[in-house]
């Protein structure tokens, strides 16, 4: 990515919201037989970017709206070229035809787009909130980013609950499809069945001593 920007380098917020655009220009630029994963990053992001840190920017004074509209327009239109990479690389005939190494070229070109619309966004976070809210949107922003959709919602609306529903609905398309989510997750805790859950499970069951 070669976004310029006066954001200084070991500015927090800056390295927190662009490292899974990093993550995937990474995976995009080497080639990798992965390329589902640059799709998980980016989707991630731009949900975790949705729920954590556009809420903030619409109180930012006097320009967060205006940054919002040009994040949100970059989101669309890098949110629609995954969809249709993602139905490509998971084998959609439809989209068995395109050239996935212009895909990926379009894609790196947005990455770098919307990060220029962060920098603009971190700088002006930087001028106008304090040290506390800024760790805020950072901690925020990591706490979504585990819990996020992992395939891209062209169309999706604005709001925690279809943040919850379109992850509900990804997390159990993954397990179906075995599919490699790279992005951090909150670990689950397994829970042993009771009687009645290993009934229903088809367990055997222990005779009562």
């Amino acid at each position: 990515m070669d976004a310029t920007t006066d954001i200084q380098p070991d500015s927090e917020l800056f390295a927190v919201l662009t490292y899974a655009e990093t993550e995937a220009d990474r995976v995009l630029e080497s080639g990798s037989p992965a390329p589902l994963d640059a799709i998980v990053w980016l989707s991630a992001h731009l949900a975790a970017f949705d729920r954590a840190v556009a809420p903030k920017l619409k109180r930012v004074r006097p320009d967060g709206g205006v940054l919002l509209r040009r994040q949100r327009a970059v989101a669309e239109r890098m949110s629609r070229l995954l969809r249709i990479a993602e139905r490509h690389h998971s084998g959609d005939a439809l989209a068995a035809g395109l050239n996935p190494s212009r895909m990926g070229t379009a894609l790196r070109r947005l990455i770098d787009e919307h990060v220029a619309v962060e920098a603009a966004i971190v700088d002006r976070m930087a001028q106008t909130l304090d040290r506390s809210a800024c760790d805020e949107v950072v901690a925020a922003y990591r706490s979504a980013l585990e819990h996020a959709p992992t395939r891209p919602h062209p169309h999706f609306a604005h709001g925690a609950v279809t943040f919850r529903v379109d992850a509900l609905r990804d997390r159990m398309l993954d397990a179906m499809d075995g599919r490699h989510v790279p992005v951090p997750r909150v670990p689950r805790r397994w829970r042993v069945p009771g009687r009645w859950g290993s009934y229903l499970l088809g367990q055997p069951q222990s005779p009562p001593e």
